[in-house]
């Protein structure tokens, strides 16, 4: 049997490297409060900086822009993805599962360090899990992935709704109560944060994470994670992401990806002012006008992604972004020690003392260390620290 060698970096689809670039930087512009805040104040608005003044301007823009739009082309990607190294796997004429398992158990692993001892809001532990499922359905025809993926993707909302309708309010007083927490639970936690050392830090990181990569996992995030890998698969198969349509169909893309996804956004926006952001109320029925939107928002950036890459426009920002791209995994890590240090009592203890402005600041700073030491990276090596490591362990 042949053996599968990685794919050369100079084969790579460039435009799905821009994609990907510009969903890594995109990213951090929610993941940014789950940085700098308790955790509650990344899904609860009102807790932490707040949306008084030019706060809530930037929540809401952040809202409509940002929220579970770039996760959700981040986990489209990766099912292009799976379906490049098989692909892959079938040009060289060998069976690529036992490279593709090695490949997700390496990622398991360095999710599992990262979730626990770099920051609890990692998604590498998901995406090794869903990963592996996604992969059994490779084959698949673009009907069969379509139909599934719909109702995996509908199964998170028919839960929470039957939740909001069905239980008794004294029940979901009781589930929801972590939307607002006491002022001696909020103490508690950025005290450790912004004063803890790192010893101090991990108990709650631990717990945390924990709780993300089971209760919420399974009410949630692995619904639509598969159905956005499987959205991916067929994206890539049809030709989209690799740039192979007319300028008129990614335009298509843009125009009604946009204006549905921001439509809907700012109904859900404008609904949870109208319910004072309620949390029971929030997130259960609310929490899923972003929900269907950020899937429109995500297909819209990418007919603007995939238009970007077909122009002569900023050729340099592009070449920079490709970079980012090439080195997600990397950037992605780097992006968690970078924040962390800023934040966290171990670096300079910084968590929960700035307002939304001052967080984009810092997010702005992060692009800018990206977008500069990335090409620099590839100027000397073929890829980045992490992605020699996880080539050279599946590839064995």
């Amino acid at each position: 049997m042949n053996k599968l060698n990685p794919i050369n970096i100079y084969e790579r689809i460039e435009s799905i490297d821009l994609l990907r670039g510009f969903a890594l930087l995109g990213i951090l512009i929610m993941n940014i409060i789950s940085f700098s805040n308790i955790g509650t104040g990344y899904m609860n608005p009102t807790i932490g900086a707040g949306i008084e003044g030019y706060n809530g301007f930037i929540h809401g823009f952040s809202y409509l822009f940002a929220d579970m739009r770039f996760m959700s082309i981040f986990s489209i990607l990766f099912g292009a993805g799976i379906l490049i190294f098989s692909d892959n796997a079938i040009r060289k004429g060998t069976n690529a599962g036992k490279y593709h398992y090695r490949r997700m158990l390496l990622l398991l692993i360095f999710g599992l360090i990262h979730a626990y001892l770099i920051w609890m809001g990692d998604i590498l532990v998901m995406y090794a899990i869903c990963g592996s499922i996604a992969y059994l359905m490779r084959n698949w025809s673009a009907k069969k992935l379509f139909i599934v993926g719909g109702i995996f993707f509908v199964v998170p909302i028919l839960f929470s709704l039957s939740t909001y309708f069905f239980t008794p309010q004294e029940q979901l007083q009781e589930i929801f109560k972590f939307w607002t927490p006491t002022q001696e639970e909020i103490d508690t936690e950025i005290l450790v944060y912004q004063q803890g050392s790192y010893v101090d830090q991990l108990k709650p990181r631990i717990s945390s994470a924990i709780e993300l990569q089971t209760l919420v996992f399974l009410i949630e995030q692995s619904w639509r994670i598969l159905s956005m890998m499987m959205l991916g698969m067929i994206l890539y198969r049809k030709g989209i992401l690799s740039a192979q349509k007319e300028k008129s169909f990614y335009q298509r893309y843009l125009i009604m990806g946009l204006a549905s996804g921001l439509a809907l956004s700012g109904a859900g926006l404008y609904a949870a002012y109208s319910f004072d952001w309620d949390g029971i109320w929030f997130m259960n029925v609310g929490h899923f006008y972003n929900y269907v939107a950020s899937l429109c928002v995500a297909l819209g950036y990418i007919g603007l992604i995939m238009l970007w890459s077909k122009s002569n426009i900023l050729l340099g920002l592009q070449s920079r972004l490709k970079a980012v791209g090439k080195l997600a995994f990397t950037n992605y890590i780097l992006t968690s020690l970078i924040c962390t240090f800023i934040f966290y009592g171990h670096g300079l203890g910084l968590f929960a003392t700035m307002d939304r402005l001052e967080q984009m600041g810092i997010v702005t700073i992060v692009w800018m260390i990206l977008l500069i030491i990335s090409p620099m990276i590839l100027e000397k090596y073929k890829r980045g620290p992490l992605e020699s490591i996880w080539r050279r362990f599946t590839y064995l």
